[in-house]
Order: structure tokens, then C-alpha cells, then sequence
């Protein structure tokens, strides 16, 4: 899956009343043929992904970085996001309980 087809899925499924009460920034590192960074920007039920070029580090609260293949696993439904943290198919590189916030905000209902 393209990285910027997974960022067009995201949006169609964030769920702003989710979101509420949440402001944080991910930095989520797509791997592979067609991959690419997005800086993730969450502020009280709002969402902004912009394309993030530079290889430097950038200030973020959590990075998670996942091959485009097991996103597109995870978007399916084929693989919880919980399981791919825990076989180090889906890496995260920052606060744990911010990166767990993504699920209900993207994945569940």
C-alpha cells in the first residue's frame, strides 16, 4: 500500500470525538516501495498529516515506523495493531500510551 494511500484511509477513518482531550504530534515512517514520513499533528479532535522530507529528526512525542505491507495488514483488519507492536513489525520510538491512543482514534467502531 502507498504511503500516501494509507494517509488518504487514515483521514477517511479519524474520528474526531475520538480524538478530544488529545494533542500530540507522530512522526509515522511508512517503509518500503512507495513509502514516506508524515509529521501527524492531533490538537482536540483536529487532524493535519504533512509530508515530512527531511531525514533529520524532527520534534514529535512518538515515532512509529511500520512497512507499508503491514499497514496495509493493520488496515485490513488482518493484523491488530497490538500484535505488530509486539512482533516488531510496527516500532515505536517514544511515549507507548500515546501510540495506543491511535487505535480507537483510527481503528475501532
Amino acid at each position: 500500500m502507498p504511503a500516501q494511500e494509507a494517509i488518504n484511509e487514515l483521514k477517511k477513518r479519524f474520528k474526531p470525538e475520538a480524538a478530544r482531550n488529545l494533542t500530540a504530534t507522530y512522526l509515522i515512517n511508512i517503509k518500503g516501495q512507495d513509502g514516506g514520513a508524515f509529521l501527524t499533528c492531533i490538537d482536540d479532535g483536529k487532524l493535519e498529516f504533512i509530508p515530512h522530507q527531511d531525514n533529520s529528526s524532527v520534534p514529535c512525542d512518538c515515532t512509529i515506523s511500520v512497512d507499508a505491507d503491514d499497514l496495509k495488514m493493520i488496515m485490513e483488519g488482518r493484523m491488530s495493531a497490538m500484535t505488530a507492536a509486539l512482533s516488531g513489525a510496527l516500532a515505536v520510538d517514544g511515549e507507548l500510551g500515546l501510540a495506543m491512543k491511535l487505535v480507537p482514534i483510527f481503528f475501532e467502531g
